[in-house]
């Protein structure tokens, strides 16, 4: 049994002829064959495994009723350990038996996109920021600009793994010491942040040896330029040496920048957190699990927990909250993909019942 609260993201290594290996996170250390483990939602055995690598079979039944036949390697893959009697239910109950698969409709945001300031076009984008035909105007309004897949990959694995300077800044700016809460290595444009406070739409570059060149100091100038026009986002710069020989007077520079734009700001609004918007996502789901599904029940997407927000015909909506986004693969869908259905499994008995 499992609780939808994925504990690692990992890279397929091998798929094909009724076989998935799969990269071994640092924190499985304690897990053996035999075990069972949830592999996008999917109960699956484990057969063999090393240090570095995770491997089991996988059954003609499973590649026709889940979308495992469709992983290639380099794929990322959601994972959960089997849940311990003594453990935490922080989701809800969790077969990983998938019944069906469905396909994501559409993937918005729950504010629309700030208009261009007036007379002002947004100004060309060098790669490898995204072409201007991914956000273009709707309804009045802008929709969202879609994040590629590999912007998104190599955020997390600079996440992963901080340079000197942004750990020891990191350690200074976590768990909103200094009144607003950042996010590290964050998409936004095309571009990734190396901090971001969504709250005051402020982000912090931190600078390496790079950065030094004219031609680089050229592209951070106006990158800085589009960002503030395209995103109404304001960038402070600080190079490795000024976080790691004056840290302190680096923080007092963003604690001043902090406190100069937070007395005016509007009281959040309840239940959204200092994040601010959520991601909401459209899933059709096939009609024979319509019955085992209601608004505010639980559901199993790729292997995460999730509360249904709405039902429309043979659509689910549902809103991702930015730790979901980070840790798992349900950031990167997009409108078309695939993924595992589980329905909750107490609806299935109630609705045995019923019959």
């Amino acid at each position: 049994m499992f609780t939808g609260i994925i504990e690692a993201t990992a890279r397929v290594q091998e798929s094909g002829n009724g076989c998935l290996s799969i990269e071994r996170p640092k924190a499985f250390s304690d897990i053996r064959i035999g075990n069972s483990i949830a592999v996008a939602g999917v109960c699956l055995t484990i057969k063999k495994l090393n240090k570095k690598c995770i491997q089991f079979d996988v059954v003609s039944e499973t590649l026709r009723r889940t979308t495992l036949g469709l992983y290639k390697e380099g794929d990322t893959v959601n994972l959960e350990r089997a849940m311990k009697a003594d453990g935490r239910l922080d989701g809800h109950i969790v077969q990983g038996h998938v019944e069906g698969i469905g396909e994501v409709v559409s993937v918005s945001t729950s504010s629309p996109r700030p208009p261009p300031p007036e007379n002002r076009p947004y100004p060309s984008i060098p790669r490898p920021l995204p072409p201007r035909e991914e956000g273009g105007a709707q309804n009045n309004g802008w929709i969202k600009e879609s994040t590629p897949k590999n912007i998104l990959l190599y955020a997390r694995t600079m996440r992963k793994n901080p340079t000197e300077a942004e750990e020891v800044l990191w350690k200074r700016l976590r768990n909103d010491a200094l009144g607003a809460r950042f996010r590290r290595q964050y998409p936004l444009g095309g571009r990734i942040l190396d901090f971001y406070a969504p709250i005051i739409r402020l982000g912090i570059e931190v600078d390496g040896g790079i950065h030094l060149t004219k031609e680089a100091q050229e592209d951070d100038s106006f990158r800085s330029q589009y960002l503030a026009d395209d995103h109404h986002v304001s960038i402070l710069r600080f190079s490795n040496k000024e976080i790691l020989e004056h840290t302190n007077h680096v923080v007092s520079k963003i604690n001043a920048y902090i406190q100069k734009h937070t007395h005016s700001l509007p009281p959040v609004e309840e239940g959204l957190g200092m994040e601010g918007p959520r991601v909401e996502m459209n899933i059709a789901v096939p009609s024979a699990l319509l019955q085992n599904i209601i608004p505010k029940g639980s559901i199993t997407i790729d292997g995460v927990s999730l509360t249904v927000a709405h039902i429309q015909d043979n659509e689910i909506s549902i809103a991702l909250i930015p730790h979901t986004i980070e840790n798992t693969t349900l950031g990167i869908l997009q409108k078309g993909d695939q993924v595992n259905i589980e329905t909750d499994i107490l609806a299935r008995y109630a609705q045995k019942q019923k019959a």
